[in-house]
């Protein structure tokens, strides 16, 4: 009998707060597709509108998020480490760009009665990922050096 002279590669399974996460991330980054492609489909409308920033503006805020998704998801399901910090990063970035979104360039009437539940919804987010990348199965999954969990 000819035995195989390298074991099996182990194989771990991602921990279901770590595909929530990506679920999440896959989310925002449609949100992004889905806005450049409505800008670029609406750039005459927009256009006409007495917006506080350019039509291009609005098309390069929303390809931005939508690239950065792509390899952060990718990185986010491997198990790659560089994901680890970036989705920690993007986190707290896409967070600061929403919210200087709202203050300066939306309309206050608009979002006066909105903002407490956008608020909550952004601090529930926020925790989410940092809470969650911090367990120790989303660390192993991303070989942040630490023991195996049982």
């Amino acid at each position: 009998m000819v035995t195989d002279p390298q074991p099996p590669i182990a194989h771990h399974k991602r921990p279901f707060v770590v595909t929530v996460l990506i679920l999440l991330v896959l989310s925002y980054m449609a949100l992004g597709w889905f806005g450049f492609f409505e800008a670029l489909r609406h750039w005459d409308f927009l256009h006409e509108l007495p917006l506080a920033v350019p039509p291009l503006y609005l098309a390069l805020r929303n390809a931005f998020w939508g690239m950065t998704g792509l390899p952060l998801v990718w990185g986010l399901w491997v198990g790659r480490k560089w994901a680890w910090y970036v989705a920690q990063i993007a986190a707290a970035l896409y967070a600061i760009h929403y919210w200087l979104d709202r203050l300066f360039l939306a309309d206050p009437s608009a979002i006066m009665g909105r903002w407490p539940f956008a608020l909550g919804l952004t601090i529930i987010c926020l925790v989410y990922v940092y809470v969650i990348l911090r367990l120790a199965r989303s660390r192993c999954h991303f070989k942040m050096d630490i023991e195996t969990p049982r």
